[in-house]
């Protein structure tokens, strides 16, 4: 395995989040969100990510946390992540 990294293609207000890691590329859509929550990315549920993937169910996890974490820490300063069975939600953190 090689270095993982994150591209995005932007489409306006839609568009993909490109995750690699040495010969893996996989392609997952996000679109822009408004409020608190500034984008999802849409990731396959557990029972779809092997046949949508090709990557085993144990290494989804790893993958998804990767990818939150940097799409995160790419976006905009102060931002934080929920993780969902079919997605990813970035989010502003704010002053409470």
């Amino acid at each position: 395995m090689g270095a993982k990294y994150l591209k995005y293609i932007d489409n306006g207000k839609e568009g993909r989040v490109i995750y690699g890691d040495g010969e893996i590329e996989l392609k997952f859509l996000y679109e822009l969100a408004g409020g608190r929550s500034i984008a999802v990315i849409y990731i396959p549920t557990v029972d779809s990510w092997y046949n949508k993937t090709g990557i085993t169910t144990s290494k989804r996890q790893e993958i998804i946390e990767f990818i939150a974490k940097q799409a995160a820490k790419d976006q905009t300063l102060n931002a934080t992540y929920e993780l969902y069975d079919d997605c990813i939600s970035l989010l502003q953190e704010t002053d409470r």
